[in-house]
């Protein structure tokens, strides 16, 4: 099975103000990635985690500031 899989990142854990553990790290050069545990889960059929993406911080500050990336 191990053959027909593609490794995309890796993953660490972290903590939110809250004290939720968190997982995240970054997809490419300029995007990361966040698994977040669904807080909001009502019945069984909801997923259990929700994956998010979001440019990552480096791009954010260099776009406020007008950088070139």
């Amino acid at each position: 099975m191990k053959d027909d899989m593609i490794r995309l990142t890796g993953l660490w854990k972290n903590k939110d103000k809250n004290g939720n553990t968190y997982l995240s790290g970054n997809l490419t050069g300029i995007t990361s990635l966040m698994v977040m545990p669904n807080t909001f889960k009502k019945k069984d059929s909801e997923p259990d985690y929700i994956v998010y993406l979001k440019a990552s911080e480096k791009k954010q500050r260099q776009a406020s500031k007008g950088e070139e990336l």
